[in-house]
Order: C-alpha cells, then sequence, then structure tokens
C-alpha cells in the first residue's frame, strides 16, 4: 500500500502494527510531524526515494520502536496542479518509483496481495501469496487488474473463434467493469459520472504502467495497488 488516498483510517488513535510490513499504515509527508529523537534512531529521509520517502520513513520509524498516531483534526489543504497532463503524469510517477520501496524492504519472492473490500478497521489490502524465490514479484491482485486481464483473455478467445466462453468472459468482464465504476455513476449528472470514470481509469491506467516500468528497471514484476474505493 504507498498511495495515502487509499487509506481506511476513520477515528483517532495509534495506528495498527501489524508487524510494520509494507502493507501497514502510514502518513503522508504532506501532513505528517515526527519527533526529533525518532528521526535520530531512524535515519533521514532515503535520497533514492523520488516518491514513497513517506511510507519508508513511517516504516523505519515503527521499526525503530516507535508508534504512529493519527489525528484526524490535523487537517491540511493541499493544492494540486489542475491540468489533465500534471494528474496523469503524477500517477505515472507513483507506480514508477514504488517499486524501489517493495526491493527495499522485502527480499526476493512471490508476493500476491488481495483487496480487503474496504473493511472498517482493517487494512485495504492483505497477504494472498508469500513465498520465496529467486524472482522479486509484487501483484496487486484488485478489481483493475482483474478487468484487464479478464478482457484479454476474452479478445484472445474470440479472436480463435471460442465464441461462447468469449462471449461469457465479457459479461464477467462487464459485470466487474460495474462494480468498479459504481462509486462514480451519478444518475441525477451523467456528464459529472463521465469525467470521473475517466479520471479514475486514466489515473489507475498511469498507475499499473508505471509501476510496471518501474519494477523492470529494477528486474522486478511489480503490478501497482490501483485506487478501487
Amino acid at each position: 500500500m504507498i498511495i495515502q488516498i487509499l487509506s481506511n483510517l476513520f477515528e483517532e488513535g495509534y495506528l495498527h502494527r501489524e508487524s510494520y510490513s509494507l502493507l501497514s499504515g502510514f502518513f503522508a509527508g504532506a501532513n505528517v510531524a515526527f519527533r526529533r529523537q525518532a528521526l535520530s534512531q531512524a535515519g533521514p529521509y532515503d535520497v533514492n526515494c523520488y516518491s514513497g520517502e513517506d511510507q519508508d520513513m513511517c516504516l523505519r520509524i515503527a521499526r525503530a520502536g516507535w508508534e504512529l498516531y493519527f489525528e484526524p483534526k490535523a487537517i491540511v489543504r493541499h493544492r494540486n496542479k489542475m491540468t489533465l497532463r500534471a494528474f496523469v503524469r503524477k500517477w505515472f510517477n507513483y507506480g514508477l518509483h514504488h517499486p524501489y520501496i517493495f526491493k527495499k524492504h522485502s527480499s526476493k519472492g512471490l508476493r500476491v496481495y488481495q483487496t480487503n473490500k474496504g473493511s472498517r478497521g482493517k487494512s485495504l489490502y492483505s497477504s494472498l501469496i508469500n513465498m520465496e524465490s529467486p524472482f522479486n514479484i509484487h501483484i496487486f491482485l484488485t478489481p483493475f487488474l482483474t478487468m484487464h486481464l479478464l478482457l484479454v483473455l476474452t479478445v484472445l478467445l474470440a479472436i480463435i473463434g471460442v465464441y461462447i466462453p468469449a462471449a461469457v468472459g465479457g459479461l464477467i468482464t462487464l459485470t466487474i467493469a460495474a462494480f468498479y465504476f459504481r462509486w462514480d455513476i451519478n444518475r441525477k449528472n451523467i456528464l459529472q459520472s463521465i469525467v470521473f470514470i475517466f479520471l479514475r481509469y486514466a489515473a489507475n491506467l498511469a498507475l499499473l504502467l508505471g509501476g510496471f516500468l518501474g519494477g523492470a528497471k529494477l528486474r522486478m514484476l511489480y503490478i501497482s495497488a490501483t485506487f478501487d474505493y
């Protein structure tokens, strides 16, 4: 879990430790404060982190024995560049640079993460497969990824002439797509729904492609988590 908007924090209190794995909660650098003693123990920010430096720091501070405390009243207003190009580039760069964090904090192995359907009080993702291997593979199994894998399979089945399974695959793909975009649909404002659907899809596609390319540069397979909630 990297992108802070994937967080499902609701109430004030200490974050669950969860052994302070890569799926543990963390705070975005735009709105966080650390004790000087904690920073002295954990060390300075990693200059090799072009993105995800906040998760890296929170992870190291937590592993040094410090607690992370969520205060919902500490609100910071943050202004982003309001252009489509900047929006897509930002999400692409998230994906491009996050594989470094996973490589830094984990050994080689096959690790598959699944969504927890945004359950209250739980991490948004949990480990589905965690086994050592000669390869470094991190895959977030999300509705966005599943939708595209089924779409590719459906097209391949149609090309080779297996039409009934292709039709079934198409129906399943549409069902997953409807589930995935359901939060963006407002029947009272169709134009707004189209805009939100486009923005969500563009951001997640950029994140996915960026993660794949960033992982390839580090000789690993990295399929990013996506904004599914």
